[in-house]
């Protein structure tokens, strides 16, 4: 492993274990057996180490919205809503990336930035369905109106809900179980506001 890659390594356990305010780079230089200055060669700062550990997380959360974009568009463009709907219930979009590979980032992040990253997400989901409303409107399809600020709050209820589930020690099994009736609770409601 490259020294940039031991950094990196380090830098994620310490932020884990302290919080980003309290990660100390001494700590880090000593687990990766260099010194402090030494961590400035590959790395401007602080902040630029933590957006250099999370930067996986995020590349997985672009992977999985676009794959799931696609395949909506592709359930849109075969007149087949009912299984774009099944897709994004049974998919489990949030809960693969909630409590997948990178769960431990996703709780280093909502420790240390949860409206950051509920930004992140709700404009992505706002973003998407937006488009895909207007890929609705233009292939003739009656759309129902419905208020924006609605519809925000409801994604933000939706991603709050699973993120609650990080304060509870589940077993996977229980986790998929509550994951899957907080997505059929928030189906119901998205469709019934969306009226498609």
């Amino acid at each position: 492993m490259n020294t940039k890659d031991l950094i990196l390594q380090a830098s994620k356990e310490e932020f884990i274990l302290n919080g980003y305010n309290n990660a100390s780079l001494r700590n880090i230089a000593l687990k990766c057996h260099i010194s402090a200055t030494a961590i400035y060669r590959h790395f401007k700062n602080k902040e630029e180490i933590f957006n250099a550990v999370i930067e996986p997380l995020i590349t997985y959360f672009n992977k999985m919205a676009n794959y799931v974009e696609t395949k909506d568009i592709d359930f849109f463009n075969n007149d087949n809503l009912d299984e774009m709907w099944k897709f994004e219930h049974d998919g489990g979009f949030h809960l693969k990336l909630i409590f997948g590979k990178y769960n431990d980032l996703v709780k280093l992040i909502v420790k240390e930035r949860k409206a950051w990253f509920k930004e992140l997400i709700i404009n992505y989901e706002y973003d998407a369905t937006i488009r895909y409303i207007n890929k609705m409107k233009d292939k003739g399809y009656e759309i129902k109106k419905f208020s924006l600020i609605s519809f925000k709050v409801l994604l933000d209820s939706y991603l709050e809900a699973y993120l609650n589930l990080l304060d509870f020690n589940l077993e996977k099994e229980g986790l998929l179980k509550i994951g899957n009736e907080i997505n059929e609770f928030f189906t119901i409601g998205f469709r019934n506001l969306l009226g498609f």
